[in-house]
């Protein structure tokens, strides 16, 4: 007698979504990482929006490779 392998329908790994915690200009204004680039935080983001570390960074970096006129 031949043993038979049934096939098993083949489930796709489970993929972690990761979000971003985001944070308000205040929070970033307060935090050690930041502490240097306060005054540019201060000028480039709004008060009621949330920025993620990157968007924060991104946008600190394009600001200071701007061009001065």
């Amino acid at each position: 007698m031949a043993k038979s392998k049934a096939k098993l329908p083949q489930e796709e790994p489970a993929v972690a979504v990761v979000e971003e915690l985001r944070y308000y200009k205040i929070d970033l204004l307060q935090s050690k990482k930041f502490r240097h680039q306060r005054d540019v935080i201060s000028a480039l983001l709004e008060d009621n929006k949330t920025y993620t570390i990157g968007e924060v960074e991104n946008l600190i970096d394009s600001f200071m490779k701007g061009k001065v006129n």
